[in-house]
């Protein structure tokens, strides 16, 4: 898995130099199963030429449940193939969440409340 581990780490940096967002397909990607909004990649093509592993959904789960690192890289898998953490994908998805920022502003206003416990 350590090699997984460079490779993802390797294809994350390129997005988001390029500020892209990535998706990298257990097979060779199709017009069908393209990621429109994103670099489409071939993983096991790449691992190939790394000398790593092959990966279908089934042994990339296993190593997503068992290595840390490859959780924290990873945004989301399916039977297709693996969409990766970027500062892009990063960026809309808190967009999305909040594009005004309120929940910080509540959080803090939270965190700064101390109601009526002073004494």
């Amino acid at each position: 898995m350590t090699k997984l581990v460079q490779v993802l780490r390797t294809l994350i940096s390129a997005a988001d130099r390029k500020n892209t967002s990535l998706f990298l397909h257990f097979q060779k990607p199709t017009k069908q199963n393209l990621n429109p909004d994103s670099q489409n990649l071939d993983l096991n093509k790449i691992m190939q030429n790394v000398g790593g592993e092959q990966f279908d959904f089934r042994t990339f789960k296993a190593a997503y449940d068992t290595d840390p690192r490859i959780k924290t890289m990873v945004k989301n898998f399916n039977a297709v193939g693996v969409e990766v953490k970027t500062a892009k994908n990063n960026d809309k998805d808190q967009m999305q969440q909040d594009p005004a920022g309120n929940d910080i502003e509540k959080m803090a206003k939270r965190a700064t409340d101390l109601g009526d416990n002073l004494t």
